[in-house]
Parts: C-alpha cells; structure tokens; sequence
C-alpha cells in the first residue's frame, strides 16, 4: 500500500497556483514563450490579467523553427504530396494543387463561418453572448504561439512573432463562442486568429487600453498598432488553425478556478464545523492516515485539523462520556461535515489530475501534420485530437458538482432550527416571526445545485459525426470547457452565498456563547436567595444551565419573550426534583421556585436584547464578533467582516425597519455579490493560499 507521502499535496499544489499567478502579476516571475515552460499559472496570469509575456527570440530557437520551414519548402519545390500544402483537407484530402497559396486562402474562407453579432457592442438578444471571452482567446495566443516554437509546425519565425506582436499590444480577434468540436483542433475559432494576424478586413478585433476597449477591423487596428499584417506561406494557414489552443486555454482558466473553489470547499467546511461545534475527532489520523490513505482524504482531514487549531468552537471528540451524560444528544456529526475528507477528496484529486494534463497541453504541439527536421519526415496523425482536454473537463465538472452537493448539505443543516444546534431558522438574529434571515438563500442555492447537477453530465458523449465522416470521433473540449466554465461560476455564486451563511452563523454562536456566559451569572445570583451549601450552589448552578442550554436548542424558532419563558420553564422541574432529592424541604417553596422562573425569563429578555443591540449596531464596536474564538478561519472570517465590511444580517430588523416599506441598508445580494467578486478577481484566494501549508 503506498503512503500519503507518495503522494504530492494536492492543496500546496492548488495555492502554488495562485501564488505563481500573483508572482506573474507583480513581475516577479516572467512568462516566458520558449516551447516547454508554459502552465497554468501562465495562461492565467497573461489570458485573465493580461500580463505581457516574453518570447524566446534565441537563435537556437529560431534554427529549431526554420529547420522546420526548411522542410516544407523543399516539399513544395519538389511537389511532393503534402496534407494541406498541396493537398486539400480533411474529406477533400483527395484533391492536389500546386497553387498553394490560394490553397491556403481556401482554407480560411471556409472557416470564416462562425455566428458573431453585426453589431458587437449592442446587448445580445435574451442575454445569450455569442462571442469568445477575451481571456479564453489571450490564452490561445500565448498557447498557439508557444506551439509553434517548438519547431514543429513547419511555420517561419515572422507567424510567431506577428502573432506574439498582436498579443503583447492587446489586439485580439473577435471569435465565434460556437462552433468546434476540438478534433481537427479548435479550427473555427483559431482561423479567426490566424484572419486578425494577416489584417483580413472582415475580421473584427479588440483593440485599446484596458477599461478603454473598443471593436475595429483588423487592418486598422494593425495599422494604428504600426503593426504590417502578415502574408501567409504554404503549410502556415493550416499551422495556425490545427490546434487545441482554444480548448486548452478555457479549460486551463476553469481548471484554476476550480482548484481555488476546491480548497476554499475545504475552509467552508472548517467554519461550518465551528458554526455547528462540530467534532476535530472526525479527522483524526487513525481514520484518514492509517485505516484509509487515499491521498486526497488525508490531505483534507489533515488541514481540517490545522484550520481548526485553536478553535473555541470545534469540539474534541470525548470517548469517555456515559449513557447518562449525553441522553438525547446526537453522538457524531451528520455526513456533510463527518464525512467531508472521504466526499471531497477524489473530486480534488480529479481536479489535480486534470491540471496535470493541462500543463502538458501547454507545451504540446497539437497539429497536423507535424514536421519532424531532423529526418525530413512530414509526420500525419491525430495530435489535435483534444479528448485530454475533454476528459480534463468532464471529470473537473463533475468534481464541481459533488463539492457543491456537499457544501448544500452543510447549508442546509446550518440554516434548520431542527439540526443547527439551537440557532433560529434562517440563522435569525432577532424574532424569526418577523426575520426570515437566509430563507431565501436556501431557495437560491437549491437552484444553484440543480443547474450544476444538470451540467455535470457529460459532453463529450453527445458527439457527432462531422466533415462528411471524416472527423467521425470528436472530443467537443471547448464546448466542454464552456460547461465547465459556467459550472465553475455557478459553484462560486454558491459558495459566495455559502461564505455569507457561515459568518452570520458563527457570529450567532458567539452571541449565544456570551448570552450563556451572561445567564450563568444570573442563575448565580438568583440561587443566592436559596441557602445552598457552596457544593449545592455549584451542583445546581451546574444543572440548571444545561437545562437552559438545552432548552434553547429546541426553542429556537420562538420569538424572544416567549422562547426565554419556555428555556426559563424549563427550569422549575429541575429546581424541584432538586430540592426534593437533598431533602432540602425546608427551603422549598412553589412561589419561590416560580418566582425565580419568572426572573430568569425576564433577565434572559433583556440580555439577549442588549446582545443583538451590541452585535447588530450600525456603529458598534463588535464588527468581527467571532474572530476571538475561531481557528485559522478567522482568516476569511476577517477578510469577509472587515476588508469586505460585510456586517452581521439582522440590523434593519431590530429596529423592525423603523417602520419603512423597505430596509434601508444594503440588500444581502448586494453583499454576497461583494464576496462573489472577491472570489472572481483573486483576492479571496490570496487569502486562503496563504493559510496552506
């Protein structure tokens, strides 16, 4: 059997990436174009953040390419029969001609088909975008170009360099969304490339600073660039658009995302084990590292423990507790949370494996045919067959969904009066007759997780056959990498919800945990009117906050007076059972018993109305109640309550709106949508790589 340490760690790996994106970004870390050192981490700092990267103009390079060159050009000299040089393409690989550069026009016509707006700056009728992200085609460029300088295209020097000219002065092609099947490579969408680089006139192009974009046609937008368009040579055209470039660019971008949404899976988890005192003995090693050493389940179980050091909250696990001590109480965590290392585990260790592939992708050359210099030899196969893309996709798509399936099962638990452990429904901070809280949150999210659950099914098998049979298997990368990448934003709206629930549930816990503290004393001095014995006064004192501890587990969806009447109740039969136990006859007394009742429901009233004042005052001074007792989550914590400014729900509430039509604060959209952009722009995942270890 191996040991985890055979393995890598998946979650150093995963902020490793975030990492090198911001070392990309700040320009401590160069992305270079030299054929063999490109990954994600590269394709997502110059595709998302348009970090200008560097080629390799070496002359060892530039042998390696004209070689290449050299190869195809004595080719066509001789006429000889070379696949799409003097030979048409696909199907139409029956036919010859030695005009080769009409050939190679021929090419581009025929995938100049994609469906784009006439007007690319008008609103796309029912909000459906037809066009690719500028991200998704920078990353191409980057990916394309980083092909070619292998040496293996048969291309000159002047393809990659034009097309790295484009890249690095932002002017990127206007490309279809629709319309491959990533078999021949991603065709469509890279023959518009391949139209921007040679200044078609019909071929529309990004172009300007950023915040500052605007749409033009190639040629001008080259022409104000100083940048003269290219003249494709034999064998070029065809270079340019077989390739995986699109496919591997989107799926890189996703399979970032992903990877972040995965370990930020992993911190949700950890605070909803605080917000639900939740067990540390769920992770023990014994479980993870000894009886059952899949690579991803250790991993998780054993930063669980490390999120979780120093918590106030989570519970250690206590094997030492008799029947009669935890009567009634649920003896381990419910799956969502119990379980989480063994759920999550394969979905990040699929969402590795996917990354894996992608970065060999990066430096792959995925066209055809390929040049091989060094024999002469003009090789015809199946290189931009991109089924790894594919298959990376599926299985990452999938991962999403089982993260989200986990992560709405914790929701739902923390958000029922009946499973929280005595927080109101909702997670309420005043009367939840009046405070319906994140009840409209669990209806969002549950929409969230049906949409994902569709989009997890394969794409790939729902392939068909195309170009007249020829391309009779096709991979459909990129139309599984667009699922993907819906899916990766969909999961990112539900953990940005899922972040918002967390915070307002563990600010709840402490508010709780200060309004226990605050009763003890009350029960303290109302005993005080008994004369107990300091061991009688102790023992009681003792029981009678469990009972009301208890009591308010169960009375949760109760309006304050009349849940501190019912908690307060509880306590009489208690009071009772006790004096009669010791014999304490002479000290009992129904009207004293019931008095101290009564008190205790009235002091309960008035702490827990000076809580929720201390906790949801607009000005007050407890802006991250929680972040005293909670472990290194309090991390996210801070970032979400103080960088954010993102308060505790409940305070239009207390003051009942001051009878307006409409609270007059921010709405919870509003500021869930704060989270959700810091998840989207990085700044989140900054946070969260930084408490990997």
């Amino acid at each position: 059997m191996s040991s985890p340490q055979d393995h890598p760690n998946l979650l150093q790996c995963f902020a490793d990436l975030v990492r090198r994106v911001d070392d990309h970004r700040k320009s401590n870390a160069f992305v270079r174009i030299d054929g063999k050192s490109l990954s994600i981490p590269a394709v997502v700092a110059v595709g998302r953040y348009g970090v200008e990267p560097e080629l390799d103009s070496s002359e060892a390079l530039k042998v390696v390419v004209n070689d290449s060159r050299e190869v195809v050009e004595e080719g066509v000299k001789g006429l000889k029969s070379i696949y799409g040089v003097t030979t048409g393409i696909g199907a139409s690989a029956n036919t010859r001609s030695e005009d080769v550069l009409t050939l190679g026009v021929g090419i581009l016509q025929q995938l100049h088909c994609g469906i784009l707006p006439t007007d690319l700056l008008a609103a796309q009728p029912e909000g459906i975008n037809k066009v690719m992200p500028e991200p998704w085609s920078r990353g191409a460029m980057l990916l394309r170009i980083n092909s070619m300088i292998r040496g293996f295209s048969g291309v000159r020097w002047e393809v990659i360099d034009k097309t790295w000219t484009l890249l690095r002065s932002n002017i990127i092609p206007v490309i279809p969304l629709l319309g491959s099947i990533s078999a021949s490579g991603d065709i469509i969408p890279l023959a518009y490339m391949a139209g921007s680089v040679i200044g078609h006139p019909r071929i529309k192009v990004f172009c300007g600073p950023p915040g500052q974009r605007k749409v033009a046609a190639a040629p001008d937008a080259l022409s104000e660039a100083n940048i003269t368009p290219l003249v494709f040579q034999p064998k070029e055209p065809l270079a340019v658009v077989n390739g995986t470039s699109f496919a591997t660019s989107a799926a890189s971008l996703v399979a970032y995302d992903a990877a972040q949404l995965g370990v930020l899976s992993v911190v949700c988890t950890a605070l909803a084990h605080e917000a639900l005192l939740g067990s540390r003995g769920s992770f023990d090693p014994f479980l993870h590292d000894n009886a059952r050493p899949h690579p991803g389940q250790v991993q998780i179980s054993r930063w669980m423990l490390h999120l979780l050091e120093g918590s106030q909250l989570a519970r250690d696990h206590d094997n030492s507790v008799r029947l009669t001590e935890d009567k009634g109480i649920l003896r381990q965590d419910r799956y969502a949370l119990r379980s989480f290392p063994q759920y999550a585990g394969p979905q990040l260790e699929d969402i590795y494996a996917a990354i894996q592939s992608l970065n060999i992708e990066c430096n792959a050359a995925s066209d055809n045919p390929v040049v091989e210099s060094k024999t002469k030899t003009i090789h015809l196969g199946g290189n931009f067959q991109a089924m790894s893309m594919s298959n990376a996709m599926e299985k990452t798509r999938l991962a999403l969904d089982h993260l989200a399936k986990v992560v709405f099962g914790q929701t739902t638990e923390l958000l029922s009066a009946d499973l929280n452990k005595g927080l109101a429904p909702g997670l309420a901070a005043t009367d939840p007759s009046v405070n319906f809280a994140a009840k409209g949150l669990d209806v969002a999210l549950a929409s969230y997780v049906a949409e994902l659950g569709f989009l997890a099914n394969p794409v790939s098998t729902h392939a068909q056959f195309a170009e007249n049979f020829n391309e009779a298997i096709n991979s459909m990368a990129l139309t599984s990498a667009r699922a993907t990448a819906k899916s990766s934003d969909i999961l990112t709206m539900l953990i940005a919800s899922y972040l918002y629930i967390l915070c307002q549930a563990v600010d709840l816990r402490v508010m709780y945990r200060d309004f226990f503290t605050r009763m003890a004393e009350a029960v303290t001095q109302e005993l005080s009117n008994f004369p107990l014995p300091p061991d009688g006064l102790s023992e009681l004192s003792t029981e009678l906050n469990k009972t009301i501890e208890k009591n308010m587990i169960t009375t949760g969806s109760m309006d304050l007076p009349d849940r501190m009447q019912a908690v307060a109740s509880a306590t009489i039969p208690v009071l009772v059972q006790y004096f009669v136990d010791k014999s304490f006859d002479s000290q009992f007394s129904i009207a004293k018993v019931a008095s101290m009742s009564a008190n205790l429901a009235t002091k309960g009233v008035d702490i827990m109305t000076k809580l929720q004042i201390e906790f949801l005052a607009e000005s007050g001074a407890r802006v991250a109640p929680a972040a005293s007792v909670l472990g290194r989550t309090k991390d996210v914590y801070n970032f979400i309550r103080v960088t954010l400014g993102i308060r505790m729900h409940g305070t239009e509430n207390l003051k009942r709106f001051d009878g307006a039509p409409y609270p007059a604060g921010k709405t919870m959209g509003e500021d869930i949508s704060a989270i959700y952009e810091s998840i989207v722009d990085g700044r989140l995942h900054t946070v969260v790589a930084a408490l990997v270890v």
